[in-house]
């Protein structure tokens, strides 16, 4: 009679997962930039966040106070704009007026 030899199965092992290449150089000088980076971007992302949902309320401000300082600007410079084109008439014709003379002889 012949045996079967039974191969005994061994116990599997639990293995811990495998670390991704970040994860082994992390606590490394390599990997610190990396963590830096990382950090920085989380930090940019939470800005956005705030800034977008701040945003919205100040914005509108800004308009109702840009809308203001330009209507101010707007009609003290329709005045200046007023005065000069008065100015420079007036000018050009005492200019006028002087050469008259000059160019008659």
């Amino acid at each position: 009679m012949t045996e079967k030899k039974v191969a005994k199965k061994k116990a599997a092992t639990r293995r811990k997962p495998a670390k991704s290449v970040f994860e082994m150089l992390e606590d490394s000088v390599v990997g610190q930039p990396f963590v830096i980076a990382n950090k920085v971007f989380l930090a940019s992302l939470g800005l956005f966040s705030t800034i977008q949902t701040e945003f919205g309320t100040k914005f509108d401000e800004l308009v109702k106070d840009g809308e203001v300082a330009r209507d101010k600007y707007q009609k003290s410079f329709t005045k200046f704009q007023k005065n000069f084109v008065k100015d420079v008439t007036s000018t050009k014709n005492r200019v006028v007026e002087s050469v008259k003379p000059a160019a008659a002889k």
